[in-house]
């Protein structure tokens, strides 16, 4: 791994203008693989590169380093810290070292839809959660990016249509993510730690019974090989943090400034606008009730589930967060269930 960034990080050099040109290369690097027709992160990541040259005149270019040829999220998350790296497109748990309180946005059923999340995260609450990620951190948000969409939940054991279903199952996890690890105890189930490189191979090994995911995400990654079920449980959505590095950003005159946050908007719809194409195709719910098992939830399940789950979760979190993880969650959850109510069919 550290070879592989290591040489990653001398392309960066590369991608300097020579001198004498006016131009500026600007270096956005994400996790995924570089196929902007069936992920979202390089959907985004095209765009971005596309509206930036269009909105700056050609003076600023966007180089794009996907597949993680960085690092893993907590390494991009660290390199743009450090100035090492221009901007990248992290999660949630990838930017939880520099920023904890991100966590309080995996209260899971909090949010009941795709379109509730995109008013929440484009909204009050969007709005306030960047500005103190930036005044915490010293980085700068351009944005929050989807990620898939809605998770739902796979795994090889049983069908799982109530909370009793969940006991015993050993559920994929990562670091980062104390509510999902929360919420997966909650359920009588076992958290268990996997890289996302490693993932498929534990299910196939039966390390892990089950992970969670966007099915778009489930089907790119061919985990319905080594899965049978799947329940539509719409419990999580987590956005990507789209950050920047805030002496880089502040090195970019006013007008280049506003060229970049002006890109990242048309990126940020983009991924929004593939993620629901995919939902209604192949990649999305249609093609995984053609490859697995798919239980719906009734609303009487859904309801069993949040019962189960968010109290032990909200106290999980308001102890390792304290009075300010505290204060967010409830900002959190006041704008999930208005975000909801407004986006009611």
């Amino acid at each position: 791994m550290f070879h592989r960034i290591l040489a990653a990080l001398l392309l960066l050099a590369l991608f300097a203008a020579p001198p004498g040109l006016a131009q500026t290369s600007i270096h956005l690097a994400h996790g995924q693989p570089q196929d902007s027709s069936v992920d979202p992160a390089a959907a985004a990541a095209s765009q971005f590169r596309r509206s930036l040259d269009e909105l700056s005149g050609g003076t600023l270019k966007a180089a794009i380093f996907p597949d993680g040829q960085l690092g893993g999220n907590r390494d991009m998350a660290g390199l743009v810290a450090k100035g090492v790296l221009h901007s990248a497109l992290v999660t949630v748990g990838g930017l939880a070292p520099l920023y904890p309180l991100a966590a309080v946005t995996g209260m899971p059923f909090a949010l009941d839809r795709p379109q509730a999340a995109y008013a929440l995260y484009d909204g009050e609450f969007g709005r306030m959660l960047a500005a103190d990620i930036e005044a915490r951190t010293g980085l700068v948000v351009l944005g929050f990016a989807d990620a898939g969409g809605m998770h739902v939940l796979t795994n090889s054991r049983r069908p799982i249509r109530e909370p009793a279903d969940m006991v015993g199952l050993k559920i994929r996890t990562i670091p980062g993510y104390e509510a999902l690890d929360a919420m997966i105890r909650a359920l009588g189930a076992q958290p268990v730690k996997v890289s996302s490189r490693e993932e498929f191979q534990a299910l196939e090994m039966g390390v892990i019974d089950g992970q969670m995911n966007p099915p778009s995400v489930v089907l790119g990654r061919r985990y319905h090989h080594v899965q049978s079920y799947a329940t539509l449980t719409s419990h999580l959505y987590s956005p990507y943090v789209w950050i920047y590095n805030r002496a880089a950003f502040e090195k970019l005159s006013p007008a280049e400034q506003q060229a970049v946050r002006d890109a990242a908007r048309r990126a940020v719809a983009a991924g929004r606008d593939l993620t629901g194409q995919l939902d209604h195709s192949e990649r999305g719910s249609d093609g995984l009730s053609r490859r697995l098992t798919v239980q719906p939830l009734t609303v009487e399940a859904r309801q069993a589930f949040k019962a189960a789950t968010q109290d032990k979760v909200a106290e999980v979190l308001t102890t390792r967060l304290g009075e300010d993880g505290t204060r967010m969650l409830a900002e959190f959850m006041r704008a999930a269930a208005k975000a909801n109510a407004d986006s009611a069919p």
